[in-house]
């Protein structure tokens, strides 16, 4: 080859690509930090088992109190970092039970609320049927004494009576509704997320269903079905 047909061409410029980093983590027998506390929690908690068996409280008692301290460092660290897969089964074991707890604690607080509304409007409820029913015998001797005034106002007042009577039962049964709908929200709260994958059919146009109806009201039914 002629050395005058060298064709020069240019020189890409080179790629940029972010940098990486990859921290070390300093390890002790063989074990990370998070690792070597739970190794230390287990054996911990075998040696007060131990010495529960044979007798020693005060030292089993220590040694409980240690694996508890150090489980829960564990845990603190495992729901900051989530590196391992054993960090994310901890922290999501603790993220579901504070969630549940949080779900059960929200119930009873709330229930308990319904609880007393409710029951103090039954209370109410009685007590006016009781006076209705007084109020009923007075009508009587009232329109057997042809007392018209009174008559007038002694129906006046069941009348009041039977609204409120009707009230209380409006505003229990809307206590209960209430409370309902209160631990419904707070159920859809604590629960899991479905992550679903999108249907093939969904990617082709929605091919084969219905005729007269259309692909958008296609989607909505199969999302809520």
């Amino acid at each position: 080859m002629d050395p005058d047909d060298t064709q020069s061409l240019p020189v890409p410029p080179p790629e940029e690509s972010p940098p990486s980093y990859e921290v070390v983590r300093p390890r002790y027998f063989g074990l990370t930090p998070r690792g070597l506390a739970v190794a230390l929690a287990a054996v911990a908690l075998v040696f007060a088992i131990v010495a529960f068996a044979t007798g020693g409280v005060v030292v089993g008692v220590l040694l409980l109190v240690a694996a508890l301290f150090l489980v829960t460092l564990y845990v603190q660290q495992a729901r900051a970092r989530r590196e391992s897969s054993l960090d994310r089964v901890a922290a999501n074991v603790v993220d579901n039970t504070k969630a549940l707890a949080g779900f059960t604690g929200a119930s009873v607080r709330t229930w308990s609320r319904a609880g007393r509304r409710v029951a103090a409007l039954r209370v109410e409820a009685h007590n006016l049927s009781r006076e209705r029913a007084q109020l009923q015998y007075r009508l009587g001797a009232a329109t057997f004494d042809a007392d018209d005034a009174q008559i007038a106002n002694l129906k006046e007042q069941m009348d009041l009576c039977t609204r409120r009577i009707d009230e209380c039962a409006a505003e229990a049964e809307a206590a209960v509704a209430g409370a309902r709908k209160g631990t419904s929200e707070e159920r859809l709260a604590v629960a899991r997320t479905e992550i679903r994958k999108p249907d093939t059919q969904d990617s082709m146009g929605d091919p084969g269903f219905e005729p007269g109806t259309s692909a958008l009201s296609e989607r909505r039914s199969n999302q809520l079905s």
